[in-house]
């Protein structure tokens, strides 16, 4: 779907891509800005429906199918390239809140302020998009538009934190996407960042609500989910791939978590009427 150039501006009322309608796994990162009509899409195999003034987030690794699309709107597609430039300019927005892996809430609502600066942005960057598709100014709007979509996002956990926590966390969520098929004690990440086990749980709890091996567990099976419907990987393949000793282990894990066995969930996840 995304063209050659690093960002493309489609507005939703000339959108006509009916593959979307299937699972297909993201190569690319989408804002979705539903300003008319409602909207159900399905992120990692959960569903969401969208209000006019909600934007959907979607990584890069995703799965992602549109059930409804939205009458009107705005979908911004963009490289990861322009995601980096984004957080070079905001580190501290880096796997946090919107953008955190393990996020499992995409959507988030626009204020009345979000969405005059939307409003002005976007038909701009779409102009500027088709004149001068290599213009240095798209990054910079593109940056306003995630910015100010993530200053929106509500934690499920909200917390003071101190600077050092909030880093030390993000340093965490760093290794996890790393090494979580190899790696999944705690030990090891708090031997990464030096710290103490015990506290490292602590604090993981503190500001994500969850301890290590939870996190690192989440983030296994969000892969074994997105592998599982979005690639043609064999279930055997897939359990290799994640770092599974042998097929019984990898189907302990997912059944455990997921409730289903991964083969019943893979028909699941492809069945057009899911």
């Amino acid at each position: 779907m995304l063209l050659d150039q690093p960002l493309q501006v489609i507005r939703l009322a000339d959108f006509d891509y009916p593959s979307t309608d299937q699972a297909h796994r993201h190569e690319f990162l989408m804002l979705l800005w539903v300003t008319g009509g409602s909207s159900v899409q399905m992120v990692d195999y959960r569903r969401f429906a969208l209000s006019p003034g909600e934007v959907l987030f979607i990584r890069e690794g995703q799965v992602h199918r549109v059930v409804r699309p939205a009458a009107e709107g705005w979908l911004v597609l963009f490289h990861a390239s322009l995601y980096r430039a984004f957080t070079r300019a905001y580190p501290a927005q880096e796997l946090h809140g919107l953008f955190d892996p393990l996020n499992r809430q995409p959507v988030i609502r626009l204020d009345e302020q979000a969405e005059a600066i939307y409003g002005a942005i976007l038909p701009l960057l779409e102009a500027i998009v088709l004149e001068k598709p290599g213009e240095t100014v798209i990054s910079a709007y593109l940056s306003i538009l995630l910015y100010h979509a993530n200053q929106l996002f509500r934690p499920l956990h909200p917390f003071l934190v101190h600077p050092d926590q909030a880093e030390q966390v993000r340093q965490l969520k760093l290794l996890i996407g790393q090494h979580f098929r190899t790696e999944r004690n705690a030990p090891f990440y708090s031997a990464k960042l030096g710290m103490v086990t015990r506290k490292l749980n602590a604090l993981a709890l503190k500001l994500t609500g969850q301890r290590v091996h939870k996190l690192v567990n989440d983030r296994l099976l969000s892969e074994a989910e997105a592998l599982l419907g979005g690639s043609g990987l064999s279930i055997k393949e897939i359990t290799f791939e994640l770092g599974f000793i042998d097929h019984a282990h990898f189907a302990a894990f997912f059944k455990k978590r997921r409730g289903m066995t991964a083969s019943a969930f893979r028909k699941q996840a492809t069945s057009p009427y899911t």
